[in-house]
């Protein structure tokens, strides 16, 4: 695998949260990126298609919604799957959720096991 390459694109604004996840995705198995914002998240996606991406609804400038919604109405990202998280209502995120075509979402606070679900789709490197 080459350094650019990795399965889990994580965008949050939280360097906590960005580092949280990463460690407990990697604990699984899977390779990550972390950004902070759209804006990088963006660059990322040029460079590299992940298999999933998580993402927080609260970003500055373009909400995880905005973003969401260009990334599943372009035909070369539509089969990313991406997963809110977020701190908001869970009635409020799954209504965008099926409205921007997200895959699904977590609320935080969130478990390890509530990873679970999302990576069934997903073979960890460490597997093959």
């Amino acid at each position: 695998m080459s350094g650019s390459e990795y399965d889990i694109l994580i965008i949050d604004d939280s360097k906590y949260i960005n580092d949280l996840i990463e460690k407990i995705l990697q604990f699984k198995g899977y390779s990550c990126k972390c950004v902070s914002n759209t804006s990088e998240a963006f660059k990322e996606l040029k460079k590299h298609k992940p298999k999933l991406i998580l993402l927080d609804v609260h970003l500055p400038k373009l909400s995880g919604y905005e973003f969401c919604n260009l990334i599943k109405s372009n035909k070369k990202y539509e089969d990313i799957l991406i997963y809110y998280f977020s701190g908001v209502s869970k009635e409020e995120v799954a209504v965008k959720a099926l409205e921007t075509k997200a895959d699904g979402f977590l609320t935080k606070p969130f478990d390890i096991s509530d990873f679970d679900d999302i990576l069934v789709n997903l073979k960890p490197k460490n597997d093959l």
